[in-house]
């Protein structure tokens, strides 16, 4: 299925000439690379916790790090096999929800109210433990214990090694917890559809401090830098002092539906947030090939949404940190989504964004492109010369995770698409990985609720997808 929805025709400002010597695939020359400002440096070194000091065994929250990069730090292999699986028929797992790994454990919630924790190498079942309400996102492992919020308006906290409840606080009583918590800062933190945001202390689940924003909060949050980071369903996004509760600043209202998906990605001092709409900036419709790289194309899009930011509708937007004001524009489109916002992108080894744009292949054909967030355009894409793998999906979901070498673009599949695979940044090459899933009861095509982007730990890749856990080796 590849219907696409135009909502707005992006005008280009008149009289530009074409760069005729741009490639139709891969990179900008490099004579004007060399002319772009590059960004601060690798992940490591510009982020306030550097994914580095994460084990590699661990990807213990979601995107790995509280500030949601995606982003593992080491190589993975390329021989690519199934291991073992976990069918959740008929129970179900919420679509964002994203498999977490700590100490040798992947750990998943259902939508029938139970929590799972299986070896991380061989799916055998560790234990199960019924909560008796749905649990709609991901967990968080930190201290020997596994985080999440319920429906039934509580957080619990369970013994990772035996599954244990350590402790439950019940925060509400007809409004539940559809967001993961964030771990940072000594704090379990997480915000409810009741519209208070709280954060507890993960020994005893004693509420530390609770901020109430007066909306539903339904999007997970992210923390940097002494704040901690969402949007709520009043079109705002909120930053709170992770240390005191106290209010550091909310943002202007934001064009948009909603902030009910997915959660911000904070980097280089921007904080980037995604809601759920139909526009972007960027090129309209099914561009000649070589103009999705061009940068003169590019910045004069962006500067003619400076100029007339009326002409568009925007679903990216990157606020500053420090105070919440809008910082400028990025280049950015709606690709890679059904019913619900674009899933927010990865960062790579060298601080680019991975963001789904138009394919320097031409045609009717959507991919992923690597986002310099310094110049605020498009500077590579993600292609292989000759070859028609690595494509998006224009209208169906699709996430993806950084490694130091590979880009994993994770799709729900389709029963007549497979786009799941992997770009090797070395190589310049893809390659399409099988679906994986076993058990197709119960698949549906609306893909409604979203997807989740594969976790990585020990060289393993985990995905759920049909509401099946697969777990793959990366190395012979």
């Amino acid at each position: 299925m590849h219907r696409f929805r135009i909502v707005l025709l992006v005008m280009i400002l008149g009289g530009l000439s074409l760069i005729s010597n741009l490639p139709v695939y891969g990179m900008l020359p490099p004579s004007e690379l060399n002319q772009i400002e590059q960004p601060a440096g690798p992940i490591d070194q510009v982020i306030e916790a550097s994914p580095e000091s994460i084990p590699l065994s661990e990807w213990p929250q979601v995107q790995r790090d509280p500030q949601h990069t995606g982003y593992y730090p080491e190589n993975l292999g390329t021989n690519f096999q199934v291991v073992w699986r976990h069918a959740f028929q008929p129970e179900k797992v919420f679509p964002q929800v994203q498999a977490i790994i700590s100490g040798g454990r992947v750990f998943v919630g259902t939508e029938m109210g139970n929590m799972y924790a299986f070896n991380a190498t061989t799916g055998e079942q560790a234990w199960k433990a019924s909560i008796g309400s749905p649990i709609l996102n991901s967990v968080a492992v930190d201290g020997g214990k596994v985080f999440f919020g319920a429906l039934d308006g509580a957080v619990y906290a369970l013994n990772a090694t035996n599954g244990a409840q350590v402790w439950k606080n019940q925060l509400s009583t007809l409004q539940g917890f559809s967001t993961a918590p964030v771990v940072a800062d000594g704090k379990v933190m997480l915000g409810g559809r009741n519209g208070i945001f709280y954060a507890l202390d993960p020994n005893s689940g004693q509420v530390l401090w609770s901020y109430p924003v007066g909306s539903p909060i339904l999007q997970t949050a992210a923390w940097n830098n002494g704040k901690v980071y969402f949007g709520a369903m009043d079109m705002r996004v909120y930053a709170i002092n992770s240390a005191s509760g106290t209010l550091a600043w909310k943002s202007a209202q934001l064009p948009g539906m909603t902030f009910k998906d997915y959660w911000p990605l904070v980097l280089n001092g921007m904080v980037y947030i995604r809601p759920m709409g139909y526009g972007y900036v960027g090129i309209s419709e099914i561009p000649p090939a070589n103009q999705v790289l061009d940068p003169t194309i590019q910045q004069n899009i962006l500067a003619d949404y400076a100029a007339n930011p009326q002409k568009y509708s925007p679903t990216l937007f990157r606020l500053y940190e420090t105070n919440g004001e809008q910082a400028p524009m990025v280049i950015h489109y709606n690709f890679q989504t059904m019913n619900g916002a674009t899933p927010p992108p990865c960062v790579d080894r060298d601080g680019y964004l991975i963001m789904p744009s138009w394919t320097p292949q031409g045609g009717y054909s959507s991919g992923w492109s690597r986002l310099n967030p310094t110049t605020r355009i498009l500077v590579d894409a993600l292609v292989e010369v000759g070859s028609n793998e690595g494509k998006g999906n224009q209208d169906e979901t699709m996430n993806v995770t950084c490694s130091k070498n590979l880009i994993l673009a994770m799709h729900i599949e389709e029963e007549n698409a497979n786009f799941t695979g992997y770009y090797n940044l070395d190589t310049r090459q893809w390659t399409l990985i099988p679906a994986g899933a076993s058990n197709r009861q119960m698949q549906n095509n609306t893909q409604g609720g979203g997807g989740n982007p594969a976790s990585i730990a020990n060289g393993w890749v985990y995905h759920i997808t049909y509401y099946e856990l697969v777990a793959r080796r990366t190395q012979p």
